[in-house]
C-alpha cells in the first residue's frame, strides 16, 4: 500500500480526543493504522491526561509520521476537546474517533467512495457492535437510530433525527468537511453531538453502509455509565460555571438556534413544527423537569430517573414479550 505523501492535504482526517485513556487507546490507534485506506492524517488531542496516555500517544506518533499529537495544557472538557480536533483537521473528510472503540480495517474506504460519488451526502456511518472490556462481542448496548431514506428531504431527516431514540453512534462516522464546518459543533452540554447530527442531517443526506463496523466498548468508566449528572455536566466542558445538569433543557435552545441558523437552507416553517412537537411532548417535558428538579435537590433527581430507567425497562420487557408471544410459530 503506498504510504501518505505528507507535502498533499490528506483525504480523511482523523481526530482521536482523549483524557486518561491509557487501557485502551493503543488498541484504538491500532485500527486506524491499520486501515485499507490509507489517505488520512490522525489528530490526537490529550486533554493533559495524568496516566500513561502521553506516553502511549508519543511512540505511536514517533513510528508514524501521518500522526499528530497535541497535548492540550489543561483539561478542556470532552466537548471543547472534540471540537479541537476538528478546527486542527485539514481533510476533506473528517471522523471523530474515541480512545476506547476500535473500526474495522475496511472502514474508510466505503465511506471516502460514497462521498466522492454523491456531493449531497455529508455523513457516512456503519453498523455498531458492543465489545467488552477484553474485546469480545455484546448484545448491542444503545440503539442505532433508524435506516435513512433517500427520499427524505431535509425537513425530514431533521424530524426523524429528533423523534429516534438512538444512542447517536453516528457521531462516529465519516463527515464532509465543508458540511460539519457550518454546524455550530458540540456545545457546554452533555449530548449536545445529537444536536450535531440533527443539524447536519439538515444540510444533507446520511447514508448507512452495513458491512463496515464500528466496534463501541462498554465498560464502566464511559461516560454513559456516570451516574452523577453534574459529574457528567463537567465531563463534557470544565469552564461550567454551574454544574448542574441541564442538558435536555439546553438542547431544547441548541436544536431552536439551528432551526434558525439554516433558515435559509430550510425555511422555519417545515423545521419549527416539528421541533415545537418535540420539545413540548410529554417525555420531553418529563425531561426538562428531572433537570429543574436537579438544581433543588439532586438527590431527588437521582431517585426519579432511577424510576424512570426501571419503568422503562418494565415497559421494554413487556414489550417485548408481547411480540414473541404474538410471533407465528416458524419465528419462535
Amino acid at each position: 500500500m503506498e504510504r501518505l505523501n505528507l507535502t498533499i492535504r490528506p483525504r480523511v482526517s482523523l481526530a482521536l480526543p482523549v483524557y486518561n485513556g491509557e487501557k485502551f487507546i493503543g488498541e484504538a490507534i491500532s485500527s486506524i493504522l491499520n486501515q485499507d485506506y490509507d489517505n488520512y492524517e490522525l489528530i490526537i488531542t490529550d486533554n493533559a491526561s495524568t496516566d500513561g496516555t502521553e506516553r502511549i500517544c508519543r511512540e505511536f506518533a514517533a513510528r508514524d509520521e501521518r500522526i499528530r499529537y497535541v497535548r492540550n495544557e489543561r483539561n478542556l472538557g470532552a466537548g471543547p476537546n472534540h471540537n479541537l480536533g476538528f478546527k486542527l483537521s485539514s481533510g476533506e473528510y473528517f471522523k471523530w474517533c474515541a480512545a476506547d472503540d476500535r473500526i474495522s480495517k475496511d472502514f474508510l474506504s466505503p465511506c471516502v467512495s460514497i462521498l466522492d460519488k454523491n456531493s449531497d451526502v455529508v455523513l457516512v456511518y456503519g453498523t455498531t457492535q458492543s465489545i467488552d472490556e477484553d474485546g469480545r462481542s455484546i448484545p448491542l448496548v444503545g440503539d442505532m437510530m433508524c435506516e435513512p431514506q433517500e427520499c427524505d428531504g431535509p425537513a425530514r431527516r431533521f424530524q426523524k433525527h429528533l423523534t429516534d431514540k438512538g444512542t447517536n453512534f453516528e457521531i462516529f462516522g465519516v463527515f464532509r468537511s465543508d458540511a460539519l464546518r457550518k454546524t455550530t459543533l458540540q456545545r457546554p452540554y452533555y449530548s449536545s453531538d445529537r444536536a450535531v447530527v440533527s443539524e447536519i442531517a439538515l444540510l444533507g443526506r446520511l447514508v448507512y453502509v452495513p458491512d463496515i463496523i464500528f466496534y463501541n466498548r462498554e465498560h464502566p468508566d464511559r461516560s454513559l455509565n456516570i451516574s452523577d449528572r453534574r459529574v457528567r455536566a463537567a465531563w463534557q466542558d470544565t469552564s461550567l460555571k454551574s454544574k448542574y445538569d441541564l442538558s435536555h433543557c439546553k438542547r431544547a435552545a441548541h436544536l431552536i438556534e439551528i432551526a434558525i441558523r439554516h433558515r435559509e437552507v430550510v425555511p422555519l416553517s417545515q423545521t419549527l413544527p416539528f421541533l415545537l412537537v418535540w420539545a413540548l411532548s410529554s417525555p420531553q417535558l418529563a425531561r426538562y423537569a428531572a433537570n429543574l428538579i436537579g438544581v433543588a435537590s439532586p438527590s431527588a433527581q437521582q431517585l426519579l430517573l432511577r424510576t424512570g430507567r426501571q419503568l422503562n425497562h418494565i415497559y421494554k420487557s413487556r414489550k417485548h414479550n408481547s411480540r414473541t408471544q404474538s410471533a407465528p410459530l416458524d419465528r419462535l
